[in-house]
């Protein structure tokens, strides 16, 4: 099975934070801290030899997914702390780790997200929107 970035993403993410994440949408009920994480995009990059007709071969392709990383909390304070702490660990990464190799790591923008009321709750909760751009190697 090829390689793909999001198990690293995941663990990454639960490993710096503390808390639960979740791919594209909360499943599993709960309240704040959480963390909820969705590809965007995967880009990969065309190179083309002298000749137009070969196919590069798959080492020189490169993919890059593109994350939006949303942290959801109790607390503005504890939201950008959950923020920094993920941030801190995933940008500027490479190696390899559950089964993935990482290129590199970035996150290109951190955000205030939407506050409001999640159902059947009183109290606020706080959002930040993490950008990150990862390129990983499909072996």
């Amino acid at each position: 099975m090829p390689s793909a970035p999001y198990n690293w993403l995941k663990a990454a993410i639960e490993a710096a934070s503390g808390v639960t994440a979740w791919p594209v949408g909360m499943t599993g009920g709960g309240d704040p801290p959480y963390v909820i994480y969705a590809r965007e995009s995967t880009t990969r990059e065309q190179l083309l030899d002298d000749t137009f007709d070969a196919t590069p071969e798959t080492d020189t392709l490169h993919p890059v997914a593109r994350f939006t990383v949303v942290i959801y909390a109790d607390s503005y304070t504890q939201a950008w702390q959950l923020a920094r702490a993920v941030s801190g660990a995933i940008h500027k990464f490479a190696g390899t780790a559950h089964g993935e190799t990482i290129e590199h790591c970035l996150v290109l923008d951190e955000r205030d997200g939407d506050a409001g009321y999640l159902e059947g709750r009183e109290q606020p909760t706080y959002t930040v929107e993490l950008t990150v751009e990862i390129r990983f190697s499909e072996e």
